[in-house]
Order: C-alpha cells, then sequence, then structure tokens
C-alpha cells in the first residue's frame, strides 16, 4: 500500500535510498526516474512520503528543485541531514592499481577530485552514483570503477578499494521530507517553516517585505532567490524561520510579508533538525 512506501530519485543504493531506508526502516523504497517523478508519486498515492535532497555545504544547492518548490502542493513535513561519505569501488578481482577510469555523479566527482588526481584517474561523469556502480557491475571492462555508497557496492555487488574517498570529511547533505499533509506539532518546540514568496518590482520591497521578521523577533535561517519561469524579469524567494504559523509573531510577521508581495505561500513546518546548532 502507499502508505508504506517512501519515493526518491535515483536508482536504488543513492543516497537518497541511503535515507528514506535510515528515517523509515517499516517502509519500502520506491525509485524514480526525476524529481518530479519523486514527488508525483506522492499526490498521486503510490507513496506516502518523498525524500529530496536540496542543498550540500560544499556543492551547494541542487539544480531546478527552486522550480518544483514553488509550485509542488505537498507539504514539507521534516529535514534531515545526511553525512555523505562516497567509497571507490569495482568488481571483485580488480586491483586498485589496475583501474584507470572512475565513473560518478559530477558532484561526488567534484567531491573527491584530489584523491582521483592523486590516484592519476581519469573521471567519467554518470548520471548518478548508483547508476554509476550498477555500470561497473554490469561492463566488462577490467579498469573501471565508480564512486557511490557503501549501500551502492553491497547491492551491485562491488568491494570497496577505498573508503571514505571524499576529499572533506564534512560533506553534509541537507534533505526535506515531502506529504500530502502537515503533522501537527506543539507550538512550544523548535519549528522551521519554509515560505515561498515573490516582491513587489519596487525600491526595497524585499527589505520591506523581510523588516517583519526582525520585529517580531523571528530569525531568519535561509534566504534564496531564483528566476521566475527563468526570464530574468522577476525573482521569486524562499526562506526559512523559526517560527510556529500559529504563533501570533509569524502571523504579524506574515501579514507584513503580504503587504509587500505578489504571492506568498507557506511550504510546511517541520521540527527543526537536532543537527542545527
Amino acid at each position: 500500500m502507499s502508505k508504506k512506501k517512501v519515493s526518491f530519485q535515483g536508482l536504488k543504493g543513492a543516497y537518497s535510498d541511503l535515507v528514506c531506508r535510515e528515517l523509515y526502516k517499516d517502509y519500502k523504497t520506491l525509485p524514480c526516474k526525476t524529481f518530479q517523478d519523486t514527488l508525483e508519486a506522492v499526490s498521486c498515492g503510490q507513496a506516502k512520503f518523498a525524500i529530496i535532497p536540496v542543498e550540500n555545504n560544499i556543492a551547494g544547492r541542487v539544480a531546478d528543485m527552486h522550480f518544483l518548490l514553488e509550485n509542488i502542493k505537498l507539504k514539507i513535513v521534516a529535514e534531515h541531514y545526511q553525512k555523505v561519505e562516497h567509497h571507490l569501488m569495482t568488481l571483485e578481482g580488480i586491483e586498485l592499481n589496475k583501474v584507470k577510469k572512475v565513473y560518478s555523479h559530477i558532484h561526488a566527482l567534484s567531491q573527491c577530485k584530489n584523491n582521483i588526481k592523486k590516484l592519476k584517474l581519469v573521471p567519467l561523469n554518470y548520471m548518478d552514483t548508483a547508476g554509476a556502480a550498477k555500470y561497473i557491475n554490469e561492463s566488462e571492462e577490467k579498469d573501471i570503477a565508480a564512486i557511490a555508497s557503501k549501500l551502492a557496492s553491497e547491492i551491485y555487488g562491488l568491494k570497496i578499494l577505498k573508503k571514505n574517498f571524499e576529499d572533506k570529511k564534512d560533506n553534509i547533505t541537507r534533505f526535506l521530507i515531502f506529504s500530502k499533509n502537515s503533522i501537527k506539532l506543539d507550538i512550544n518546540k523548535r519549528i522551521i517553516t519554509s515560505i515561498v514568496f515573490n516582491t513587489k518590482n519596487k525600491a526595497a520591497s524585499l527589505y520591506n517585505a523581510l523588516g517583519g521578521f526582525a520585529k517580531n523577533n523571528i530569525n531568519l535561517t535561509r534566504l534564496e532567490s531564483f528566476f521566475v519561469n527563468k526570464d530574468f524579469k522577476q525573482f521569486s524567494f524562499i526562506i526559512d524561520v523559526e517560527s510556529h504559523p500559529d504563533l501570533k509573531n509569524f502571523k504579524n510577521a506574515l501579514y507584513v510579508l503580504k503587504k509587500y508581495s505578489t504571492k506568498v505561500r507557506i511550504l510546511g513546518y517541520y521540527p527543526a533538525s537536532t543537527f542545527r546548532k
């Protein structure tokens, strides 16, 4: 049944799959081709939750997710920060000194570029990390390896040549969890609320729109902009604030935000991750 499935983008063994298994141990994972498909799996009832990566402390924000967030009808119900551990892997019987080429997602290759250079490997881009591991499993080449998760090595029967192959050990990705309905939360707990809005095309509109949060003593933890329809003429903004929508000071701040905006929508509210200090 849909209530026992959680969707993610990528093949089995992807880092999103790893997060699904850690957070929802009693759920089956549902691999999807795209982020859009991942979210639609929840909308149409195939899955109860969707898990999407939105930003990484080294690679930055995930491309195109902002455009999906602007139009999504689902609610953000949780956040999760995952430490990313890349491993260099290949087929059983192939030793490290025989490997000449390494496949992985462009971000994984970038996050391991120093170690790749040290081993004098040729980096080759693949659609995703788990896909690269699957390719190695199915290939007859004897001089190739993949950079992927430990889970991927287990699923595709690969041996790990180098553990923790990433250049920096504090590699963290933030994931958001989506569902059809919001979850009731205690307003006295530390809550994050995510909002998307468009400001009016007037001087100081953004400054004035956000002023209500400062006046009402609400901490802004995230502010990002992106072009609407990619036409370079109008911006949309996504903010995360530390407050619950039912609190009076939040309602006051939201009133000010709407006053200086053409569109305002709450994407969801959820418990602040314990990763946040």
